[in-house]
């Protein structure tokens, strides 16, 4: 049994720690019947990720964690660094999509896929990884306090001169500002394509809206036009490197 293996194993008796403002179920449907998320169906890594890469020291990551996997795309970018990646998702339906992709690439071998419900608590040990990958994640975590355990695990499961990436949207973009006042909390919005919440995030105050315990090393925000739903709008993407 691996370390994540008997650490995955043990991850059952913890305490909910930082619940997710949607369903498991939900992202299932998002993923087969809804595709209203672009990353959902989408095969190129994430921009910001790919953008951030000057900022990301990749030369000293032996073992990274993606949190949230989704369909696996930035797992398989990672693992063409050169890294071994562990890739994180409660949803059936996204791991089951990543073990595809992960299987017809050509980094199979670097790349371990679980099936986890990281609200309960991360599967890895204390000091452990040298980059953490959240993409799109915890802009899902609406309740503070939710945010706030969140870090602290993660921290837990760096090591002493690991990194963290973060991204998520950004206020200024134009799809969701078209449905602001959706959710009665400040920058949350409820996607009614699938009934999705999440949090948008202003890149000036990441440094006070991420309580990561020290503020980032790289803050950004990319505009760029996208479609969602048949139709085309401006994009805003802010991401964030965090050294631990």
């Amino acid at each position: 049994m691996t370390d994540s293996d008997e650490a995955a194993a043990d991850q059952a008796s913890k305490p909910l720690r930082f619940p997710v403002s949607a369903s498991r179920e939900r992202w299932d449907r998002e993923y087969v019947q809804y595709n209203a998320i672009p990353s959902s169906d989408r095969d190129d890594a994430s921009k910001a990720l790919v953008a951030a890469q000057a900022e990301l020291d990749y030369e000293s990551v032996d073992v990274a964690v993606d949190i949230g996997c989704g369909n696996g795309r930035n797992a398989v970018y990672l693992a063409k660094q050169g890294i071994d990646v562990i890739a994180l998702d409660f949803s059936p339906e996204a791991v089951a999509r990543t073990k595809e992709r992960i299987a017809q690439s050509s980094v199979s071998d670097s790349v371990e896929v679980l099936l986890i419900d990281i609200t309960a608590g991360l599967p890895i040990a204390n000091d452990s990884v040298d980059l953490i990958v959240d993409s799109y994640l915890s802009c899902h975590f609406i309740e503070e306090v939710a945010l706030e355990n969140y870090f602290i695990e993660v921290r837990r499961a760096l090591a002493p001169d690991g990194q963290f990436y973060w991204s998520g949207l950004g206020i200024g973009d134009e799809y969701y500002q078209s449905i602001a006042n959706s959710h009665p909390a400040a920058n949350v919005i409820v996607d009614p394509l699938n009934s999705i919440p999440k949090k948008l995030y202003d890149a000036r105050n990441l440094d006070v809206e991420l309580p990561f315990g020290g503020g980032p090393t790289l803050a950004m925000e990319l505009i760029f036009e996208d479609e969602v739903a048949g139709d085309l709008y401006q994009r805003s993407i802010v991401s964030a490197v965090f050294d631990n």
